[in-house]
Parts: structure tokens; C-alpha cells; sequence
């Protein structure tokens, strides 16, 4: 088809803005929201979504100021989590976990981070919403439990942490935080299981598919989202056994 006249003008037009918004957010716009965030996030702050509102000390990763956990949530509310086993994976502040919890989901959740540990149970304290937390570095000192539902949203910077808050971001400089995440997760999974976790379009995902499909996984996108010219996306992981 060949456009002419006014409407391939239209087109190409509507083209380039587009891409120029997206060069802006990118380029622009999303180095300064960082800069800014890091600073927020330096002391106590609040996070609402819903009836839930939680605490956010500044050691927890803040699920209002980074993207993600929004994104998430906004795909969760489609999901069914009436009486799941449902485990948050990296649960910082506790988000993901208290909306299952307040969904019906017998709710767990674990975090490397004691803070985030501390925080989660807080939480769940001032809402009366049951959830069950461990301290621990991926499944390293959880029981063995077969989980219906498993959220993951998870660090992937290629840089080694260097303190118990950097664990929310950075997946060591191999990405070996997703090679441990593949290789124990077949434990905790039954045949109906539901693996979802939510990446960036920052992130190898490339590198972290490959180490996926080594460990026996498939990824299957079911969302992709741009937030602020950063591109968002859920993916289902199935485990072939």
C-alpha cells in the first residue's frame, strides 16, 4: 500500500512525535524520575493502592515509586486467588502478597532483606490480613511447599549487591540471582501451578529467557505495558518437568 498526499504526511508525522515522545521519556525524562526517586525514597513514605496502605521504610523497595508492582497489580485483579497457596517472591513492602491476602489467597511471602522482612509482617499487622514471611535468600530457608500461584518481581541489574536494600535491584553482575531463581523453583511448583513474574524492557531478556529455557522453563508474554516510555511486560512461566 502506498501512502500519498495528506494522509502518508499524517502518518509519518504521527510517526515521528511518537518516537520522539518515546526518546524523551527515555532519554530524558526517566534518568531525572530516578535521580528524583532515590531521593524520596531516602525516608519513610506511604504507598495506597486500593484498601491497602502500607509502610514504606527506606531500606524496602517502594512499590509506588518504581513502576512495577503497579503494573502487577493491575494485572492481578483479573485473578482468581480464592483459597491459591500464593507466594510473593522478593515481597519488599508486602504488596503483592496482602492483595492476594486481601483476595482470598492463603498468602506467603519471602525477601532476602530483613527490613523488607520487618516491613511485610508490619503490614499485614494493620490490616489484620494473615501472611506468612520468611527471611531468606530465594527458597534457601523456606519449607517445601507446592504453591498454586508464585509472583515474581525481581531484581535484574547486572551489578553485585552490595548492601540488603540493593538486592531489590541488582541480580549480580552474571545475573545469577535468575540461574539460582530457575534451579529451585521446580520444588515449590505442582502440575497446575501459575509462575508470573513482571521484567523491563531494561533488562537482558534475552539472557534471562536463555537461562529460563536451561532450567527447564517457557516464557509466555500475557501483558506489555509502557509506563512514562518504559516498556513493561508479564510473562507466565511454564516448567516442563
Amino acid at each position: 500500500m502506498v501512502l500519498e498526499g495528506h494522509r502518508g504526511q499524517r502518518f509519518f508525522s504521527q510517526h515521528q512525535h511518537g518516537h520522539l515522545m518515546r526518546w524523551f521519556f527515555r532519554y530524558f525524562w526517566l534518568p531525572f524520575y530516578r535521580r528524583w526517586a532515590l531521593r524520596y525514597i531516602r525516608r519513610e513514605q506511604s504507598f495506597r493502592y486500593g484498601k491497602l496502605q502500607l509502610r514504606v521504610p527506606p531500606a524496602v523497595f517502594h512499590p509506588g515509586v518504581f513502576f512495577s508492582t503497579l503494573i502487577f497489580l493491575d494485572f492481578l485483579q483479573k485473578i482468581d486467588f480464592q483459597q491459591k497457596k500464593v507466594l510473593d517472591v522478593g515481597t519488599g513492602s508486602g504488596a503483592l502478597a496482602l492483595f492476594a491476602a486481601q483476595n482470598g489467597a492463603l498468602a506467603f511471602a519471602l525477601d532476602i532483606n530483613p527490613a523488607a522482612v520487618e516491613t511485610a509482617r508490619k503490614n499485614a499487622a494493620a490490616h489484620q490480613l494473615e501472611l506468612t514471611v520468611w527471611q531468606s535468600d530465594l527458597f534457601d530457608a523456606i519449607p517445601v511447599i507446592r504453591f498454586d500461584l508464585i509472583l515474581i518481581n525481581p531484581p535484574y541489574y547486572p551489578r553485585l549487591p552490595e548492601t540488603d536494600a540493593e538486592h531489590a535491584f541488582f541480580a549480580g553482575a552474571g545475573l545469577e540471582y535468575f540461574e539460582k531463581l530457575f534451579r529451585q523453583l521446580p520444588q515449590f511448583v505442582h502440575a497446575d501451578s501459575c509462575i508470573w513474574m513482571i521484567l523491563s524492557e531494561d533488562c537482558d531478556l534475552a539472557r534471562i529467557r536463555q537461562l529460563a529455557e536451561r532450567g527447564g522453563f517457557s516464557f509466555s508474554q500475557k501483558l506489555e505495558q509502557r509506563k512514562w516510555g518504559e516498556r513493561f511486560f508479564v510473562f507466565e512461566l511454564g516448567f516442563r518437568a
